[in-house]
């Protein structure tokens, strides 16, 4: 039977429907905040497509869960209706369905947590904030958003029975669901006995409250207490409670703290004991839509998404520890004759750069739009946008002694609009970017000096601040060759060779003219030029034997 409650507040009505029995086994980690505390902060990225057409003014999505690791769940509000999102996350990710969950005034599927094959969702009236349904959804059903197998109905005062975020967990024999209000000042908790919840005769009794601006915060790991999206609970096999909220910082970190919970005492008590700042793609905030789960291992997954489901969106995953074999994988091709030194993209084109020309193409339909090339122009290298222009590497390489310019580009036009002259230089240019207020060059050496290439921070006025060379493992891998492409990534640089399908990053040193090197990756890319792609939040580069432009994501 589902059990329809109707909560004032702290008071119930039971009114009983029928529902499926299902049984099933979750699972539960060693230890919590361990395995929080290896989650990684870098994230794989799946480029989702969708193909269906739905309204969603008015609103964005809210939260994200994965089921069987392959599957996401993304709520989301519009105007008229609250609705859910399933995507299937793969070599081709896609959207395959999106299914309405009430409409107005209920239009507003908040925060929501997916626990063994169960969906707990808070859906509220947005405006009038004195109306909300918590609903439980059997994802094994054959049409699971149909009907919910439990509902509780929160009516009361202006947003203090919102259900703003929801987490649902098993603890000590019950089923245990949270219910956050309006910026999730207040914690509601209710519980139900396991066995019955699974039998299907569940009745849902209220447990106990947090006040957030009660507790004191004494003992907390720090202080602060955010606005969180999203609220998931979660129990380990050492029989403790935990709750982790996503939120993103008055700094604008994408942010993920960790809670002790003890519900057991007449007094409920919370307790901050850990927080974590993740490394998200353009386009993806924590303050839309990000959620912790237990993937299918037994290891922790965060997952995180745009405010917006586009017609392609991209979905961060965060595991539990870095993968030993790491790729970057090709989502995207366009077939090119230009693509022969390195590419570029805006979140419209994508632009392949020759030695001495640049086309550019419509990156939904690969249809060339311009191109252009240019005069007394002998070696360009790379391209880096920034401030409206297509900011070129340019050299005379392999003429002596070395020179080096840079060709800045409309990206509209492709017209050059100037050329910076840095006149005889030690090394060849072979790329540039801007990253935290300095502008960093690479200058390469080739054959036997190789060893000498070198990255250097400069001013505004070009002029070199600092350099730093590549360690002895890393040229080696070059042969004759030298580093040819790169972008500023996490804390450091990815960088390319000339040939190979590898990318490397190394950071910065605390001391020293040596640089970090940190890991390599697997990259579609074969040498080249590379840039940072808007779009995808991913790379753009080139395989330059197959005359293509390609766009990349950051896979385990």
């Amino acid at each position: 039977m589902t059990i329809l409650f109707t909560i004032l507040l702290h008071w119930f009505t039971v009114l009983p429907l029928p529902i499926s029995k299902t049984t099933t086994d979750s699972i539960k980690i060693t230890d919590f905040t361990k395995a929080f505390e290896d989650l990684n902060t870098l994230p794989a990225s799946f480029l989702v497509t969708n193909n269906i057409s739905y309204n969603a003014e008015g609103g964005h999505l809210q939260g994200i869960q994965l089921y069987k690791d392959h599957t996401a769940y993304l709520s989301g509000s519009s105007e008229d209706l609250s609705y859910m999102v399933k995507m299937e996350l793969g070599e081709q990710s896609k959207v395959v369905s999106i299914d309405t969950l009430m409409k107005a005034p209920l239009r507003h599927a908040g925060g929501f947590q997916i626990f063994d094959q169960y969906l707990a969702v808070g859906i509220e009236d947005n405006k009038k904030r004195n109306l909300a349904y918590l609903q439980v959804y059997n994802l094994e059903a054959e049409n699971p958003f149909d009907k919910p197998i439990y509902t509780i109905e929160r009516k009361g005062d202006y947003e203090r029975v919102t259900a703003g975020a929801v987490g649902i967990t098993a603890f000590q024999g019950q089923v245990l669901i949270l219910v956050a209000n309006w910026d999730s000042r207040v914690l509601d908790f209710y519980s139900c006995p396991e066995q019955d919840f699974y039998a299907g005769k569940g009745k849902f009794t209220f447990k106990s409250a947090i006040e957030v601006k009660g507790p004191s915060r004494t003992k907390w790991s720090d202080p602060y207490w955010l606005s969180y999206q999203n609220l998931n609970l979660f129990s380990d096999q050492k029989d403790q409670l935990y709750m982790v909220g996503t939120a993103k910082n008055d700094e604008g970190e994408q942010v993920a703290d960790l809670f002790h919970l003890q519900l057991a005492s007449s007094s409920a008590k919370i307790t901050k004991i850990n927080s974590k700042v993740f490394d998200t793609n353009t386009s993806v905030d924590f303050k839309a839509a990000a959620g912790l789960n237990i993937a299918v291992s037994g290891s922790l997954i965060l997952a995180a998404a745009p405010y917006h489901l586009e017609k392609n969106t991209t979905i961060n995953l965060f595991t539990t520890s870095a993968p030993k074999s790491t790729t970057w994988k090709t989502i995207q091709e366009w077939p090119s004759p230009d693509a022969r030194q390195a590419a570029a993209a805006t979140e419209q084109h994508v632009f392949a750069i020759n030695n001495h020309s640049i086309s550019k193409y419509n990156r939904s339909s690969g249809e060339l739009i311009a191109s252009k090339s240019y005069p007394n122009t002998k070696h360009l290298n790379s391209g880096f946008l920034s401030e409206g222009l297509l900011y070129c590497a340019h050299s005379n390489y392999p003429n002596q002694p070395d020179s080096s310019s840079i060709r800045l580009i409309d990206p509209k036009t492709l017209a050059l609009k100037q050329t910076i002259n840095l006149g005889k230089s030690e090394g060849s240019l072979t790329w540039i970017v801007k990253n935290k207020g300095h502008w960093y060059a690479l200058f390469a050496y080739y054959g036997e000096n190789n060893h000498l290439t070198y990255l250097a921070r400069m001013n505004d006025n070009w002029e070199i601040l600092q350099k730093w060379t590549f360690p002895e493992s890393v040229i080696e891998e070059m042969g004759k060759m030298s580093i040819s492409g790169g972008v500023a990534w996490k804390e450091g640089f990815l960088v390319t060779g000339h040939d190979e399908k590898i990318l490397y990053y190394v950071t910065l040193p605390k001391n020293g003219e040596i640089l970090n090197f940190m890991q390599q990756y697997e990259a579609p890319f074969t040498g080249q030029g590379i840039a940072l792609d808007p779009f995808t939040g991913g790379l753009i580069g080139i395989n330059r034997a197959d005359k293509k432009v390609i766009a990349a994501q950051f896979r385990p």
